[in-house]
């Protein structure tokens, strides 16, 4: 079983000595941890996951996906060039409490994602990503683990959303196909 407690000892701590490594002020900082979110334990990523679905919707609200996707991929190379910066700090690469990560693949998520019924579709987004991001199954799994440096730390979730989309869309086919069925069989012809 997993003790909670202790695992939220270990990541505050892992927390307190990536602060206090850095400059929590600098720019790269926050675009790394994006804005303290992932700085939040447990589960720094999901909490970057959340920080970016903050982000993104109202984005997606206020403009439109083409812009929502315009701005993961800024974010990509802004990112890139910030985590470069901050891992020359540091002693591990891909420290957990750098989600710009999640926040550039949920964006992508977010703008590939079905407009309407958003109410399932986001939630269906978040734990989809949440699962592969996690779990690193096959090919999220060999990035993680081939390719090097910030482009290392970025494009094992820029897989696990594409992973993500490519189960999402057949799961709102069946759901769709479900609804059909069931509203056929309630009002007979």
């Amino acid at each position: 079983m997993i003790d909670i407690k202790k695992t939220y000892e270990t990541q505050k701590a892992a927390r307190d000595a990536f602060i206090s490594s850095l400059n929590p002020k600098s720019f790269d900082f926050q675009i790394v941890t994006w804005f303290g979110s992932g700085l939040l334990v447990p589960a720094p990523g999901t909490w970057g996951t959340l920080g970016g679905m903050l982000f993104g919707i109202p984005l997606l609200l206020l403009t439109n996906s083409s812009v929502v996707f315009l701005t993961a991929i800024v974010l990509f190379f802004v990112g890139l060039k910030s985590i470069e910066r901050i891992e020359k700090k540091l002693t591990t690469h891909d420290s957990s409490f750098i989600v710009i990560d999640e926040v550039v693949a949920i964006l992508i998520g977010i703008a590939m994602m079905p407009e309407y019924y958003m109410l399932v579709t986001l939630p269906l987004l978040f734990l989809l990503f949440r699962f592969f991001d996690a779990r690193k199954p096959w090919l999220i799994g060999l990035a993680d683990r081939k390719i090097k440096g910030a482009w290392g730390v970025m494009v094992d979730d820029i897989v696990a959303i594409i992973f993500s989309l490519l189960t999402l869309y057949p799961i709102l086919v069946t759901l769709y196909i479900a609804m059909l069925v069931i509203i056929s069989q309630s009002n007979p012809v």
